[in-house]
């Protein structure tokens, strides 16, 4: 299997472009307290996303668009 994994955080942008390219998002995306963050309230989502047998780790920083991206794609979120 030929695995691609992104370094650091994408853009929500980024994220939507790759969908629309024909990469699929594998449910459940996983929320988590940012690394970085010294208030431990801002949230980074995982998005693992397939296309083929080819693979991408999308972390994305939460925001208001992401929150909609979720409810509109009805995408599961487990917090780690």
């Amino acid at each position: 299997m030929d695995g691609t994994v992104r370094p650091g955080y994408s853009s929500y942008a980024q994220l939507v472009a790759l969908v629309s390219q024909g990469w699929r998002i594998e449910p459940p995306v996983y929320m988590r307290p940012q690394w970085r963050s010294h208030s431990r309230q801002e949230n980074t989502y995982h998005f693992i996303l397939w296309r083929g047998d080819r693979f991408n780790l999308v972390s994305v920083p939460d925001s208001p668009e992401l929150q909609q991206f979720l409810e509109q794609n009805r995408l599961s979120v487990d917090r780690l």
